[in-house]
């Protein structure tokens, strides 16, 4: 009996390892794809990494310690059921180390006042980009780990501002809020549709594509064909991805420490990704390899894949396209190329970035995320691991090297780690 208790507890340890490294996973996702938390950028860094220090503890000294014992990513044990994590501007912290959330309701705890401050600054704004960005947050970035469903008046308000501006970027906002791409419109929700998106965003493929996806959904195949072939024929792909975090940033208060800046960035890019419009769902049948004998259908999935791999902004479209020009019959040297490109920016991206439990929420980690957010914002999630990857003076091969092997490891531990928790022969585990 006493076996079959250890080997049970040593599962729940496994159990409660495999939590950390998923939501490790899931901060690296919010900060890839930011995404792709999940899985799809902010103001400048400190320009110094005491002043950074400094600034973070007068401001955090200032308040009432969050009335929570915290655990996360832990560096040290220091009893049976706590470890300790270095967090920027409170030096290191006590944790549960039963809790693998604690470490993130420590710092929303420290961070909710600025957050509140946020919210408020982005409802009341003059600009309706900030505006929208706002009132699709409400309830998200104030409320710790459980976000509340959007309330029925502010997804009104997010409505008649899509509606009365016609901006493409609002208008997709809007899209999210009411699930336009998925479920019956109700209420205000019925002024959004993605015809109409498609219509002030016309050159835009992303609502052409998810018309397409709707159409097939209800088995409309004309439909779904003319969507199909109005996207391909668009000259950019855009889903906003982005959007909350580029429409927002302006109206971070001043004050925000770093790591407040860095903790709600990471949050918002989580949000982004949890929420991201479903415009790729419909690729992979509509482009099937029995799709594919007729030439047309072949031909404007070929167009598709040059688009996303021309004219994306995100590494997901880079992903999708290499898939899809594999799956026309583009040249494996051309393949092969993007997917390196691919492994090369994700690599440059996780060494730009705070990825390791020990860094993620010090004041260095702080600092280089602030950094990579606010690059991000400017140039896109492309652009800016492009731009890092010309400052890393590495070659695109060396860093599709390392973060190959960088994922064979993560899998190679886990899978160790499964091994030792198998029941031994002769142990009675029922």
């Amino acid at each position: 009996m006493r076996d079959k208790e250890r080997l049970s507890a040593a599962r729940s340890r496994f159990l409660r390892w495999g939590a950390g490294a998923l939501l490790a996973a899931v901060v690296l996702a919010a900060v890839l794809i930011g995404p792709d938390l999940l899985l799809r950028s902010h103001p400048p860094a400190a320009t110094a990494l005491s002043q950074t220090s400094d600034r973070a503890h007068s401001t955090l000294s200032a308040g009432i310690k969050p009335p929570v014992t915290v655990s996360g990513p832990s560096i040290g044990k220091t009893g049976d059921d706590t470890s300790t994590i270095e967090i920027c501007g409170m030096g290191k912290v006590t944790l549960d180390a039963s809790d693998p959330l604690a470490a993130y309701r420590y710092i929303d705890a420290l961070s909710k006042p600025t957050a509140r401050h946020w919210l408020t600054a982005l409802l009341d704004s003059d600009d309706y980009h900030a505006r929208a960005a706002g009132l699709f947050l409400e309830g998200k970035i104030t409320d710790g780990l459980a976000s509340r469903p959007m309330a029925e008046q502010t997804r009104d308000a997010l409505v008649q501002l899509a509606v009365g501006t016609h901006d493409p970027g609002v208008y997709a906002i809007a899209v999210r809020a009411c699930n336009a791409y998925l479920d019956p419109a109700k209420g205000a929700c019925e002024q959004i549709s993605l015809r109409e998106w498609a219509r002030i965003d016309a050159d835009n493929a992303a609502p052409w594509l998810l018309l397409a996806g709707a159409a097939r959904a209800k088995n409309n195949p004309a439909a779904e064909a003319d969507a199909f072939n109005q996207a391909v024929k668009a000259r950019r792909i855009d889903s906003y991805y982005d959007s909350l975090l580029s429409f927002t940033e302006a109206d971070l208060p001043t004050g925000a420490t770093p790591l407040e800046r860095w903790y709600l960035a990471v949050g918002v890019m989580g949000i982004e990704g949890a929420t991201a419009l479903p415009e790729y769902g419909l690729t992979s049948k509509h482009c099937s390899t029995q799709a594919m004998q007729d030439d047309n259908v072949r031909q404007q999935c070929g167009a598709l894949a040059e688009l996303l791999v021309t004219k994306g902004t995100t590494l997901l479209d880079v992903s999708i396209g290499a898939s899809l020009g594999a799956r026309v019959g583009w040249p494996k040297g051309r393949v092969d190329g993007l997917a390196q490109e691919r492994d090369a920016l994700m690599q440059t991206i996780m060494q730009a970035a705070p990825t390791g439990n020990d860094d993620l929420w010090t004041c260095n980690g702080a600092e280089r995320g602030n950094a990579y957010v606010h690059e991000r914002v400017q140039l896109g999630e492309l652009g800016s691991a492009r731009e890092a990857r010309e400052r890393s003076g590495e070659t695109a091969e060396e860093l599709a090297r390392k973060q190959k092997e960088y994922i064979e490891k993560l899998q190679r531990d886990f899978s160790e780690r499964w091994e030792k928790l198998q029941p031994e022969p002769g142990i009675d585990d029922r």
